[in-house]
């Protein structure tokens, strides 16, 4: 059997805008590396499950599955979806190993006896932020997590994307596969006086709307006060409901999806990730890092690189207080500004790169291909 490899995803690789996209696209380069690597995307739908024919350039086939209300059978496979997939001459048979981003696609899959597969778990370890809604959404998910960790034992190995979630899980065969920058610049951009801060990331994402909406409501105000002329640039797609919303503030700017994203870091004096929920880590900090520019987060986010990173180019804030002050504090010192983006730059460039990324892909799934 040729080392034919079958990568499974809800995001194409061939598209790499968001944080999700580019990571399928670094672990499709990865998977490369190894042998031939086929695409199919899998998605949920409300529709009857179905393929779109013909997919698009690069996909061998992009199939939706029947998405049932409350869960029910949300880690079957979905027999309607592999017949689908059988007579469009998708077979399961060819491959030595399949790889699926995050675990719900794989889940859908009757996998053949004999044919490998790695998980990437993206999204696992997905922690609610304080709150009554939070704790409703926390119970209401509580049966959900609990099937989805007893998903667990169907497959051979598993990617996690930080040190808490893997450390949760060691009984599994598994690797450390951190989010990385996907196309950084080659030196950090210089510092400048600007008043702006910047924050960069999907913005229909609960936990980033949330954060947003928290920072505006609890740090805004106080920065505004110290620093009339502090600007807060939102760069990221979110509904124009809500971008308008956020424009209410005073210097709030939220222009959505942008085309050039180096020009929003190189304008910014520093970037904020008020970021209190969610899962995996948030690439939104490393890339920050990795353009040169400093950034103020909270502990959860910060958790997530305690190992690696450790505090290098960040400002961890414990309270909404707390975040106002150190931004007002970096607004005042581009001296102190320019020395965290330095640590950060450093620190990122020397562990977060594609060369590491590829070593532990080959880690993992090279033995499973023998």
């Amino acid at each position: 059997m040729p080392d034919r490899i079958l990568l499974v995803s809800p995001a194409s690789p061939f598209n790499p805008q968001s944080g999700a996209q580019q990571r399928t696209a670094l672990l499709y380069e990865a998977l490369r590396t190894l042998g031939e690597v086929d695409v199919v995307l899998l998605e949920p739908t409300a529709d009857p499950s179905r393929l779109d024919i013909p997919p698009k350039p690069g996909i061998l086939a992009h199939g939706r599955w029947h998405q049932r209300p409350f869960g029910i059978g949300k880690f079957k496979p979905d027999s309607a979806l592999n017949l689908a997939l059988k007579a469009a001459g998708v077979d399961l048979e060819r491959y030595r190993l399949i790889v699926s981003r995050y675990l719900n696609p794989l889940a859908k899959l009757v996998v053949p006896p004999g044919v490998h597969s790695v998980v990437d778990l993206d999204d696992w370890g997905y922690h609610y932020g304080p709150g009554a809604l939070a704790l409703a959404a926390q119970f209401k998910s509580r049966y959900a997590a609990w099937l989805a960790k007893r998903q667990l034992k169907r497959f051979d190995a598993y990617f996690f994307v930080n040190r808490r979630d893997q450390a949760q899980h060691r009984e599994l065969k598994s690797v450390l596969l951190p989010n990385i920058p996907y196309a950084p610049p080659t030196q950090p951009f210089p510092q400048t006086n600007s008043p702006v801060l910047l924050f960069v990331g999907s913005l229909w994402y609960a936990p980033n709307r949330e954060g947003i909406d928290r920072f505006l409501a609890r740090s805004w105000p106080a920065i505004k006060s110290a620093h009339p002329e502090a600007e807060l640039l939102l760069v990221g797609a979110a509904p124009p409901a809500v971008r308008q919303a956020w424009e209410q503030h005073p210097d709030v700017s939220a222009p959505g999806f942008v085309d050039d994203l180096g020009e929003a870091y190189r304008n910014a004096a520093f970037t904020i990730a008020p970021i209190y929920s969610g899962g995996g880590t948030n690439i939104k900090i490393l890339e920050s890092l990795a353009y040169g520019r400093a950034c103020i987060t909270t502990p959860h986010s910060a958790e997530a690189f305690k190992e690696d990173l450790g505090s290098a180019g960040l400002g961890v804030a414990r309270d909404d207080r707390h975040f106002a002050e150190q931004c007002i504090a970096w607004l005042d010192d581009s001296d102190g500004r320019r020395r965290n983006a330095e640590a950060g730059w450093n620190t990122v460039t020397a562990r977060y790169t594609r060369p590491h990324f590829i070593e532990q892909v080959t880690q993992l799934c090279a033995p499973l291909l023998r």
